[in-house]
């Protein structure tokens, strides 16, 4: 097909396919490296990273530069790619920076959430809840991020949400590499009440939920790292 011949839209159809696959990369690849599938320090070629989210090699290129920024992985020129270690006081100063935003995103969210958002959220809350008191760990994560997703998008605060965004999935794996399973169902009963703030329209209640939910994050990180 030549230039003029193009297909109307044809060229904007192709850029939100890639995007997508780039987006799918992504969520696998974050997924499996927060899961600790992919172990922190574990050294993998590119086509290792293309087989195991099952896209083709440039969303998974797009998908690495994203995580890289993210500090989940490092590229290593001509070697693959690692995933980077976790470090104890990265963690902390990370939940340190992540509460002052996810205050700021709860009291927004709050504010500027439409009916349907909110009762989205508190169905998310309320199906993390389930998974905890199932103990099924993974169901519970993956709620959970899209919990995050959803506050975020009701909170219409860009800059904020793109900032937080590695920061909770820094925690997530922190979470996980330090066995914080005995979490499960306090912390699912945190993230009710701060939906049930946010389905409330209450900004100051919503902060507050966020600041509780932190600080429960940060005494179970602290209570690992004592144990460790």
């Amino acid at each position: 097909m030549t230039e003029d011949a193009r297909v109307p839209g044809e060229d904007s159809v192709g850029a939100r396919a890639s995007a997508s696959l780039s987006d799918l990369a992504y969520r696998r690849l974050e997924e499996a490296i927060v899961t600790l599938s992919l172990r922190p320090g574990a050294v993998l070629t590119e086509a290792q990273m293309i087989e195991l989210v099952g896209v083709g090699r440039t969303p998974v290129r797009e998908a690495l530069i994203r995580l890289a920024q993210q500090g989940l992985v490092e590229i290593l020129p001509r070697k693959g790619v690692a995933v980077t270690a976790i470090d104890a006081i990265d963690v902390m100063a990370a939940l340190d920076a992540r509460e002052v935003l996810e205050r700021l995103i709860a009291a927004e969210a709050a504010r500027r959430a439409g009916p349907a958002e909110r009762s989205a959220i508190l169905a998310k809350a309320r199906a993390m809840r389930e998974a905890a008191q199932a103990d099924d760990v993974n169901a519970y994560m993956r709620l959970d991020k899209e919990l995050d997703t959803l506050v975020a998008a009701a909170a219409r605060s860009p800059y904020a949400s793109r900032a937080v965004e590695p920061l909770q999935a820094l925690i997530r794996r922190a979470w996980y590499f330090f066995d914080r399973q005995v979490d499960l169902v306090p912390a699912a009963q945190h993230h009710v009440i701060l939906a049930q703030a946010l389905v409330a329209g209450e900004p100051g209640a919503a902060a507050e939920a966020s600041d509780a939910l932190m600080g429960h994050l940060r005494a179970g990180l602290l209570a690992a790292l004592r144990r460790d």
